[in-house]
């Protein structure tokens, strides 16, 4: 049955704490994915008339090709791998570009609401975002089983249906609640999820603002290039060399990866992400966000920034982490702190701000409420 849209929730204040660990099998591997993207305009949403920066498609192309398994082709789809997309915006250079991010996001509470709430009120505030990256778990606690899964409409499609929002692109990548050892969730029926029609039909979705051509893909919205990884699939060569060879042939000014798993966390999977790279996720990692400005991840339901130098071996990517979207979990006092944190919190769900223009990037992250609790500007 088709999920309908929801009116808007209260704004009441309230917190929903919930600690979810990861149980991964090393030895498991899924398989990898590409898809072929082709850029197409994107409405600037929440824009207002006369900003002086708005922004122009280019018509330029992003290319990829992997194995079976993991290929974007759906409903819809026609047949083989290797169907275009059209899946992001290409703007000029000289544009400004706003980006948010968020993570751990699929609970469909008040939560996840009000940080929309505060997304959309942002992107009205400085005159239109361009895109928004989902740092995976997208749907708690066992991801969607295909395109017609109820939780599409509450965990999704509604939470976002804001002015500031709407006509947005939504590019999401997979957490370990959406597919693989820890979760029941069908890794494809979100990538499938990208190629239905939009409307209120059978085998229809209400919005296209969702975006996901594979399993891990690339995207370049003006000066802007987002390369997004699957980290529940860390055995995948395939993915490493593909997606490393992406990220060093883009002549970007910013180069942003972001997947679920982060590299380096104060968080509470700071006692089992060190399991995982010992075991290859770090090696995929750093081969795809090396030659990156940032690495953005969720998984720890907080808002971190770890500065640049961190990995001694990759001397110039930030660590942020942004995966606070609807829920937040306490740490204790014996879990370190990461050498390079600039900021963290897990007493408040909230997302990141950035804004790029030219070589200097600002970034914030913006809570619940909409109090803006970290700023950082960044030059290249």
């Amino acid at each position: 049955m088709k999920p309908r849209r929801a009116a808007r929730p209260l704004a009441i204040s309230t917190k929903s704490v919930v600690a979810l660990v990861l149980s991964a099998s090393p030895a498991v591997a899924f398989g990898a994915g590409c898809g072929v993207a082709d850029s197409v305009p994107i409405p600037i949403a929440g824009a207002h008339e006369g900003t002086g920066d708005e922004l122009t498609s280019t018509g330029a192309a992003s290319i990829g090709a992997g194995p079976s398994g993991g290929s974007a082709a759906g409903p819809g789809a026609g047949s083989g791998a290797g169907r275009e997309q059209a899946i992001g915006a290409v703007v000029s250079r000289h544009d400004v570009v706003r980006i948010l991010a968020i993570g751990d996001t699929g609970e469909g509470n008040l939560a996840q609401n009000q940080v929309a709430d505060r997304m959309s009120e942002k992107c009205i505030e400085v005159g239109g975002c361009h895109a928004v990256m989902m740092n995976g778990d997208n749907f708690y606690d066992h991801g969607v089983v295909d395109t017609i899964d109820t939780q599409w409409g509450p965990k999704f499609e509604q939470p976002y249906d804001r002015p500031g929002l709407n006509g947005l692109p939504f590019y999401a990548v997979l957490g370990n609640h959406d597919y693989g050892p820890s979760s029941s969730g069908v890794r494809q029926a979100q990538i499938d999820y990208s190629q239905l029609p939009v409307g209120d039909g059978p085998g229809m979705r209400l919005t296209a603002k969702w975006h996901m051509p594979a399993s891990y893909y690339d995207v370049r919205v003006g000066d802007v290039h987002l390369f997004g990884i699957d980290t529940v699939d860390f055995t995948s060569d395939d993915q490493a060399r593909d997606m490393s060879a992406r990220v060093a042939a883009s002549d970007a000014t910013w180069k942003i990866v972001f997947g679920h798993h982060p590299r380096y966390t104060s968080g509470v999977h700071a006692s089992d992400n060190p399991s995982l790279g010992m075991s290859g996720m770090f090696a995929l990692q750093q081969a795809i966000y090396c030659k990156a400005d940032m690495y953005m991840a969720g998984h720890d339901h907080n808002l971190e920034f770890i500065d640049k130098g961190r990995d001694e071996g990759c001397p110039n990517t930030y660590f942020p982490i942004s995966g606070a979207g609807s829920k937040t979990r306490p740490v204790s006092s014996s879990v370190p702190t990461e050498r390079g944190q600039l900021f963290f919190t897990d007493k408040t769900e909230g997302f990141a701000y950035l804004r790029f223009e030219g070589r200097n990037l600002l970034f914030e992250f913006i809570d619940k409420q909409g109090a803006v609790i970290f700023t950082k500007t960044m030059t290249k």
